[in-house]
């Protein structure tokens, strides 16, 4: 039979309203209004709640703004005032290597490592500023146990070559046995006639003072029998006044770190003194150990090989 043409009887149920929880729905009612204006309400009062107990009152903005502006002052003036401030007090010697040079010393000398990366140690030879030269230089060896300085062989071959006085230093390690780092030192070092006589840097206290004044004699006891003479210390005035201040230990030759002072704050004997660490050397790219020697050239050679 055909159908063609036929219309269709068939009756559709009647469409009902779709209830919705959203106020934007077309079939919502007014109570599902009301229950998300309610429900709106809430979390904007909990928000202006939560943002209110984030603020802070006036008196602790000011203070914290204020401690915040008070620890940039502080870094600037340690990272960019304390370093300089040599360069504006009065300079009551002489004008060198950009340093005002201390007077009533005659003989200089700089130290190294890889820190200050290719070094024309002939044109370091050659400097001649204001009448100042360099006359030695010393130069990192070992670290620790294990660890050499990647140039200390090309540095101390080629400043040999350029004519200067060289010496050798290790870096003492106190977590690490005194006698491995001594006969670390002793293999890597090469110390020849003429050079002189091998340095200790200490800078680390390590477990306690007891432990490293111990290990530390030690440590210096190996190379002296090794090498006949007492190795000279270096440290700082305030670590050496802390942590070295021992009647063994003073009686080692003691090289001191103490920038732009008149003298070294230090009870002991110095025979070396590190015055700057932002010397201007010909042939080293970088701010260099600026130190004077605290005797005459006959001085000199009794602590050379």
């Amino acid at each position: 039979m055909s159908v063609k043409g036929k219309k269709n009887t068939t009756k559709r149920a009647p469409a009902t309203k779709k209830k919705s929880g959203s106020a934007s729905s077309f079939f919502a009612t007014d109570a599902d209004i009301k229950k998300h204006n309610q429900r709106k309400q809430v979390k904007q009062n909990y928000k202006k709640k939560k943002r209110k107990q984030r603020e802070m009152p006036d008196w602790m903005y000011w203070s914290v703004a204020s401690l915040f502006v008070i620890f940039l002052l502080l870094g600037a003036y340690r990272v960019l005032i304390v370093p300089n401030s040599f360069r504006w007090k009065p300079c009551y010697g002489s004008k060198a290597f950009e340093l005002c040079v201390p007077n009533g010393y005659n003989i200089y000398g700089i130290d190294v490592s890889h820190y200050q990366g290719r070094i024309e140690w002939d044109k370091v030879a050659d400097m001649n500023d204001n009448g100042y030269s360099i006359d030695f230089a010393i130069i990192k060896a070992t670290e620790g146990g294990t660890h050499k300085d990647s140039l200390f062989d090309k540095n101390i071959e080629n400043a040999r070559r350029a004519g200067l006085i060289c010496g050798a230093y290790h870096f003492y390690n106190p977590a690490t046995s005194p006698r491995k780092q001594a006969e670390f030192f002793i293999e890597n070092a090469n110390l020849q006639k003429g050079d002189l006589i091998p340095v200790v840097d200490v800078e680390k206290r390590g477990n306690s003072k007891t432990e490293l004044q111990r290990e530390l004699i030690d440590f210096l006891s190996i190379l002296e029998n090794h090498y006949g003479v007492k190795p000279i210390i270096y440290t700082s005035a305030k670590f050496k006044e802390r942590y070295l201040d021992n009647p063994v230990l003073n009686e080692y030759p003691l090289w001191v770190a103490h920038y732009y002072a008149e003298q070294p704050e230090v009870e002991s004997k110095w025979v070396m003194w590190q015055y700057s660490d932002r010397s201007h050397i010909d042939g080293i790219a970088v701010n260099t150990d600026f130190n004077i020697f605290a005797g005459t050239k006959a001085d000199l050679e009794k602590i050379r090989f």
